[in-house]
């Protein structure tokens, strides 16, 4: 009969140990948990504000290559206009030479 409660007092203390080990280590990954949540919730931070500036760079750059864009546009319509100005002089000039020689 002792000897039973001894090793029941042995197997008693193994299970307050085990008791203890289990919350001493749900304690720690709560902690790590929590550490690692908010390593990502910083991280994740860090991103969206590298991609706003990002962003802000690559909308700052599309409009100055649509006003590069425009700004060619406009002088193409007027090299247009002038080689159209240049194909009429050069008909009248025909005609003349074509005239004098007549």
């Amino acid at each position: 009969m002792k000897n039973l409660e001894e090793e029941l007092n042995i197997h008693k203390t193994a299970v307050g140990q085990l008791k203890s080990d289990k919350e001493m280590i749900e304690s720690i990954l709560t902690l790590k948990t929590q550490e690692v949540k908010k390593t990502l919730t910083n991280e994740l931070f860090r991103v969206e504000e590298e991609m706003k500036k990002h962003f802000a760079h690559q909308k700052a750059e599309n409009t100055r290559l649509q006003q590069q864009i425009t700004q060619l546009k406009g002088e193409k319509t007027v090299l247009q206009q002038q080689l159209v100005g240049l194909r009429r002089k050069i008909e009248e000039l025909e005609q003349q030479v074509g005239k004098e020689e007549q």
